[in-house]
C-alpha cells in the first residue's frame, strides 16, 4: 500500500531542492570575495546546466546520471580556462569539484546539491581559521540548507538516502583534502 504524500510537504521540498543550493551556492562566493566570482563561479555555471537540462527537454535536475556527463564536461572545461585566466584559490576549487563529480558521476549517481553545500561548508570553516572573521552563524545557515536539502531529495525520491549520504561525505572528503593541501 503506497501512502500519498502529504502536498504541503511536497511543495515544501520541492522549494527546498531548487532554491536552498543555489542560493548557497550564489552566496558563497560572496562571501568569500566579490561579485565577479559570483558571475564566473556560480551563474555561469547555472546557466551551463539550466540550458542543457531545456536543449535535452530534461528536468532541470537531470535525473539521468549518463545526461549529467556532457554538461560536467562543459563546466569542467569552463573551469580550466578559468583556471588558466586567471588561476585564484575559487577557480581551482570550483574545478577540483566539478573534475571530481564528474569522474563519480562517470560511475554512480550521488547528489550534487549535497555535495556541492557540503563543499562550502568545508570551505567556510577552512576559511574561518585562516581569517577567523567569518561569523560561525554563516557556517550553520549553511549546515541547516544541507540538512533540508538532504530530506527533500530523499522525500522527493530524486535519490536514495545512500547517493543523498555519499554525496555529502564525498563533497566534504575531497574538500577537506583539497583544503588541507591547498589553503594557506
Amino acid at each position: 500500500m503506497t501512502l500519498e504524500k502529504n502536498t504541503r510537504f511536497v511543495k515544501f521540498a520541492e522549494i527546498v531542492s531548487k532554491a536552498f543550493p543555489f542560493l548557497a551556492i550564489a552566496a558563497f562566493p560572496c562571501i568569500m570575495s566579490d561579485i565577479k566570482d559570483l558571475v564566473t563561479l556560480a551563474l555561469i555555471p547555472a546557466i551551463i546546466w539550466i540550458l542543457w537540462a531545456k536543449i535535452r527537454n530534461q528536468k532541470w535536475d537531470i535525473p539521468d546520471r549518463n545526461e549529467r556527463m556532457i554538461p560536467l564536461i562543459i563546466m569542467a572545461i569552463y573551469g580550466l580556462i578559468l583556471v588558466i585566466i586567471e588561476p585564484s584559490f575559487l577557480s581551482k576549487f570550483y574545478l577540483t569539484n566539478i573534475l571530481s563529480i564528474l569522474i563519480i558521476t562517470s560511475f554512480w549517481k550521488i547528489s550534487i546539491h549535497c555535495y556541492g553545500l557540503s563543499a562550502i561548508i568545508t570551505a567556510l570553516i577552512k576559511s574561518n581559521q585562516i581569517c577567523g572573521d567569518l561569523p560561525y552563524i554563516i557556517i550553520f545557515i549553511y549546515l541547516g540548507f544541507l540538512i533540508f536539502t538532504m530530506w527533500s531529495r530523499i522525500y522527493l525520491e530524486k535519490h536514495t538516502p545512500l547517493q543523498v549520504i555519499m554525496g555529502t561525505l564525498l563533497g566534504f572528503g575531497q574538500n577537506l583534502i583539497f583544503l588541507y593541501f591547498f589553503a594557506n
